[in-house]
């Protein structure tokens, strides 16, 4: 099962999602915009996910917005 949270922001550009995960990594976009954050909150999100056996995911469209995931392990 998977938990999927979407926005419509500026979206993430294609060579800049691979590093978004890592520690104090902010996007071109919020660092010119100068948005507030210190590039934590993702890296802490996808430690704690696969900590607990998930994985996070995003998908994302320059313009349109992006699309987060959080795929988790159901018991049964």
């Amino acid at each position: 099962d998977f938990v999927a949270v979407a926005d419509r922001g500026e979206g993430i550009a294609e060579d800049e999602r691979a590093r978004i995960f890592d520690k104090f990594v902010r996007g071109r976009a919020a660092a010119e915009g100068n948005v507030k954050g210190t590039g934590v909150g993702l890296a802490m999100v996808k430690r704690i996910a696969e900590a607990h056996g998930a994985r996070v995911g995003v998908e994302s469209e320059p313009g349109r917005g992006s699309t987060f995931t959080l795929s988790l392990k159901v018991a049964g």
